[in-house]
């Protein structure tokens, strides 16, 4: 007889966790590019939604081709929310590579997020930085570039402190509810 398991708990904590990092990096994201509040929110959003929708499907593709150990580690973090450490490795190589997992799921989001919103500005030009390069085409080629790398340097940086700053709240939120 096939068992089905709805993980509710995950479905939960990771709708807890967009909301968290949407609310975080709109914030981040109209202070430091200038933006309404509606087009910082608007871009969070779809920024969020279009990482985790990759994130997760890139895990579904991924999880078969992990050795039955970690399968079954991750299946019963997801699930539970706790790692069995009874699977014969010490604990600090379980450690060791959930930090190396965390580090490459967070600079996969940030090149997610990188190539969204490239997407997202050009598809949308109602930013201010595209009102303002509109007003500069009269002045010197000089003066463009410069401005031109401005803001992609301003677009780029501010994108890596939202998902750092949301990053951080969400493992922050994750310790916390393990101690609970």
């Amino acid at each position: 007889m096939l068992v089905t398991v709805l993980p509710l708990r995950a479905f939960m904590f990771q709708i807890l966790f967009l909301l968290m990092a949407i609310a975080v990096e709109a914030f981040i994201i109209q202070q430091k590019m200038s933006l309404p509040r509606r087009v910082s929110i608007e871009y969070a959003a779809s920024l969020n939604l279009l990482s985790t929708i990759l994130g997760w499907l890139i895990f579904f593709f991924i999880h078969p081709l992990l050795p039955f150990s970690f399968q079954k580690q991750l299946i019963n973090f997801i699930l539970f929310g706790h790692f069995t450490t009874n699977s014969g490795l010490p604990l600090i190589i379980i450690f060791f590579d959930l930090g190396l997992v965390s580090l490459l799921i967070f600079l996969l989001t940030i090149v997610i997020k990188f190539i969204a919103l490239e997407l997202l500005i050009n598809l949308n030009s109602i930013s201010k930085n595209a009102q303002i390069k509109v007003k500069i085409i009269s002045q010197s080629d000089s003066v463009k570039k410069n401005i031109d790398h401005y803001l992609e340097r301003n677009k780029s940086k501010s994108l890596l402190i939202a998902n750092v700053y949301s990053q951080s709240l969400i493992l922050l939120v994750s310790f916390l509810i393990q101690k609970i």
